[in-house]
């Protein structure tokens, strides 16, 4: 008797996309953060989301069922605008580990949100232990050897929220690209 396949599996993360205009300011900053003496690996601009809810590894064939759940969580929303106005670190600036930039105040509208695809993916069997937090991951320090260099302050940018995406997380080199399996708008009506 032949042994059954295994079901392909593949890494996910549900998200808010970037626009190119968003992403090249951010990328701008992050440079800054660069030549003040940031040592660390910096990611790509094209790279740049926000991250809504880490899935890990699942079954492919789940795609279909996460992007409607997905597209469920974006049917209850506006779409609304986010400013980031702020450079931050995990888990804090005196030890940096993750270097990001976003918002100051986490609008209620955000934090709505995330909580509807929360809810959504629970119905799902995912769970979630932290409360998102609007950011862009810019910057990933493996050894902490000094505080987070401060920057004079840069003008806020603005981030329209329109809609989610679904993204799937696949190797390239020595770091990862970032495909996009399905989106979802949330309601202009």
């Amino acid at each position: 008797m032949e042994a059954e396949p295994r079901a392909k599996r593949i890494k996910l993360f549900a998200g808010i996309a970037l626009e190119e205009g968003v992403q090249r300011k951010l990328a701008a900053i992050a440079e800054r953060l660069r030549a003040r003496g940031l040592v660390a690996r910096f990611e790509s601009a094209e790279k740049y989301h926000l991250t809504l809810a880490f899935l890990g590894w699942v079954d492919a064939a789940q795609v279909d069922a996460l992007a409607a759940a997905l597209k469920s969580a974006a049917a209850q929303h506006r779409p609304f605008a986010l400013r980031f106005d702020r450079i931050g670190a995990f888990p804090h600036e005196r030890k940096p580990r993750i270097v990001w930039i976003g918002a100051h105040q986490q609008p209620a509208t955000y934090r709505e949100l995330a909580n509807s695809v929360h809810l959504s993916y629970g119905a799902l069997g995912f769970a979630f232990k932290d409360d998102p937090v609007a950011h862009v991951t810019v910057a990933r320090i493996k050894e902490t050897r000094a505080p987070l260099p401060t920057l004079s302050s840069f003008a806020p940018i603005a981030v329209d929220v329109r809609a989610l995406t679904l993204f799937e997380s696949l190797p390239a080199g020595r770091t990862t690209r970032y495909e996009v399996r399905a989106t979802a708008a949330l309601n202009a009506a």
